[in-house]
């Protein structure tokens, strides 16, 4: 939130939220909303003006100063190399495969986000009659999730606890131990202390001491392993951490640091979430300092610190030192703690007085504008026909809608080709034009272009259409654009659309409200994320179908919104259409909708729709979309078997409008 003019800063993470582990336990026992447990890293970062890359670190080259990441948008996506200067990595450590298993349900507590994406499962299991959970490992960790489970279970699910050691020898619980067990006794919890589990199988764990528990579900809370890429990267120490100095710097690395449970301290220190919140203030601070040529003091961890466990009922456990109690107050103590560190990092509306543009397809001319200047409606493509076979030529381009040059690549070229598919082509080549934003550092420059040019290579590949040539450029607004070009043996016109036809579309809208409620501070990391991977399936296979099914017209649905490309679709014919009753949006875009968000292409797509738009169901007929659906006009009987199809492929097609003589 104090920018340096001459640092530009990035942040790599896979996801663009990240869980508060904190607040793990209290969410899984229904005290809190999963709104609660999430920090929106890409709203902060939009918000700071930091570049945001959605990616897992792999390698690091430590003495070149190069990071290996592998972006998540694509499953062909090469490795990105990001040079730094500095950079701090805090990646996790990684579940440790404490014993073997066969077991169909056997879930590890870390990474938090996989055990989220599991629960649907967990709970599916739980919610079953005579069912059973056993939690691996012993610590607060375990134990917060051993009452959560209760919590979240009730008393008829067999619940039981099992730690390799006894509570008494947890440096950080042993003062607590007698109240741990009684409140687990209480919970009807089962402890098995001081023995291990050897093996997880079918419905059953096995115990080191012969006996063996009945186990639906098995979760696992042992300590942590390192993550592969520290091995990999020739930077592990006799532990397979990460070995820092008291500045948290990575032992012989220049400019490298290193946070959390990955790391192993000069002072001995336990794992946990406090440690690890401390290092990343200390980081915070003592970068800023080193950029600014200040003096750094070195990182003090604490040697004691309160523990507070949620004991998912209001009350909670607290143990410091040789001190240990429990009451309802503590668990007040912990919310308000937990609450104050998670304001922390709330993004912050946009002011009235701030000017928001949006940006992506948002960014093209109105179509009024386009219409006051050109005699004639224009399809998605230029044609040109010989022998037979046409040959179809489009360009399109895209600004930073999102402060990722990879996945701004990837777009682009998605976006650009969807012409040729809305016209029934087959891709077949490209051309592309980059244009970076202009730094004083032609590294910077050189990783931006690079970053994007990797996007447009997977892209490509992934849409089978070659790169063939293209241009660079520097400027202050970075943009991409994309020539492509396809042939085809029938070409699907744009307009065309008959009295009676379906209006159907490949999959739901809004893409415009998402980007237009992250640039207004909104929390819709996670929106987004939910959003790419539907936005960059291909759509080339769902165009064929509608091509040999015989649908009447075909078109993209991108920058004037569904309602503007409706018109289009009706240009020059008396027909109107009849909405649906609903639209089907992406997640969150329905919630900003109702919070006032719109994209600052919205009104202008209403003015040109005109009387197209009375009646809709929706404001979201004039979201500008980018990488949009397809939209076609067909006879029910065909749009039938379209439709039928698309469902066999995984889409989620949608029913919008019926055409129609009737006037609004």
């Amino acid at each position: 939130m104090e920018p340096l003019d001459d640092v530009q800063l990035v942040v790599i993470n896979p996801e663009s939220t990240a869980p508060y582990s904190g607040m793990l336990p209290g969410f899984l026992a229904g005290q809190y909303a999963a709104d609660d447990l999430f920090i929106d890293v890409a709203a902060l970062c939009k918000q700071a003006g930091v570049r945001f890359i959605r990616g897992s670190l792999e390698q690091i080259d430590a003495s070149a100063k190069i990071l290996y990441v592998r972006h998540q948008a694509l499953s062909n996506a090469r490795q990105l190399r990001i040079p730094y200067d500095y950079a701090v990595l805090n990646t996790g450590a990684a579940p440790a495969e404490s014993f073997p298993s066969t077991h169909p349900a056997c879930h590890y507590v870390k990474p938090i986000g996989q055990l989220l994406r599991e629960l649907p499962l967990i709970d599916e299991k739980m919610r079953k009659k005579s069912r059973s959970m056993v939690i691996v490992g012993g610590g607060a960790a375990g134990i917060e999730l051993a009452f959560a489970f209760r919590a979240r279970y009730g008393f008829d699910a067999e619940i039981s606890l099992v730690a390799k050691r006894s509570i008494n020898k947890d440096n950080a619980l042993s003062a607590g131990a007698s109240l741990i067990r009684n409140a687990l006794s209480t919970k009807q919890i089962a402890l098995f202390e001081s023995v291990e589990v050897t093996e997880a199988v079918n419905s059953e764990v096995m115990l080191s001491d012969g006996s063996s528990l009945n186990a639906d579900v098995v979760c696992v809370a042992t300590p942590v392993r390192p993550p592969s890429w520290i091995e990999i990267s020739g930077l592990s120490s006799a532990t397979g951490f990460l070995a820092v100095n008291d500045a948290l710097q990575v032992d012989g690395c220049e400019g490298l640091y290193a946070a959390g449970d990955i790391v192993n301290l000069p002072s001995p220190r336990g794992r946990s979430g406090v440690m690890a919140v401390r290092a990343g203030q200390y980081l915070a601070s003592a970068l800023w300092k080193t950029l600014k040529g200040q003096r750094v003091s070195p990182f003090r961890p604490q040697k004691r610190w309160l523990t507070l466990l949620n004991l998912g009922d209001g009350q909670a456990i607290a143990v410091r030192g040789a001190l240990a109690y429990q009451a309802r107050a503590l668990f007040r103590l912990k919310d308000r703690i937990d609450q104050r560190f998670m304001s922390r990092f709330k993004p912050q509306p946009m002011s009235a007085e701030m000017e928001m543009r949006c940006e992506g397809c948002a960014a093209k001319l109105p179509g009024d504008v386009l219409a006051s200047v050109f005699d004639s409606q224009f399809e998605d493509g230029a044609v040109t026909t010989s022998h037979g076979v046409s040959r179809i030529q489009s360009i399109d381009a895209l600004s930073y809608l999102i402060d990722d040059p990879y996945l701004v690549g990837v777009l682009a070229m998605r976006h650009a080709v969807s012409d040729v598919w809305a016209m029934g082509a087959t891709p077949s080549s490209v051309l592309t034009l980059i244009a970076v934003e202009r730094a004083l550092s032609k590294d910077l420059e050189a990783t931006e272009f690079g970053l994007i040019q990797n996007g447009l290579r997977d892209a490509s590949e992934a849409y089978q259409a070659e790169i063939i040539g293209g241009h660079s450029l520097s400027l202050q607004q970075p943009m991409v654009a994309v020539m492509v070009e396809g042939t085809a043996n029938q070409v699907v016109p744009k307009t065309g659309a008959e009295l009676g036809d379906e209006i159907w579309l490949t999959g739901p809208l809004g893409s415009g409200v998402l980007f237009a409620a992250l640039a207004s501070g909104l929390p819709v990391g996670s929106s987004i994320d939910q959003w790419i991977p539907g936005a960059l399936e291909s759509l080339f296979e769902a165009s064929q179908i509608a091509v040999e099914e015989g649908v009447h017209a075909m078109t993209d649905v991108t920058g004037f919104g569904l309602a503007g490309h409706l018109k289009e679709m009706l240009s020059g014919s008396p027909l109107n259409i009849e909405w649906a009753e609903q639209i089907s949006t992406f997640q969150g875009v329905d919630e900003s909708i109702a919070r006032g968000i719109r994209s600052t292409a919205h009104a202008d797509n209403a003015q040109y729709a005109q009387h197209l738009g009375y009646k809709a169901p929706s404001p979201v007929v004039f979201d500008p979309q980018t990488c949009g659906p397809l939209m076609i006009a067909a006879s029910s009987d065909v749009a039938k078997r379209v439709v039928g199809k698309w469902k066999k492929m995984g889409l989620s097609p949608q029913q919008v409008a019926v055409v129609t003589t009737e006037t609004s």
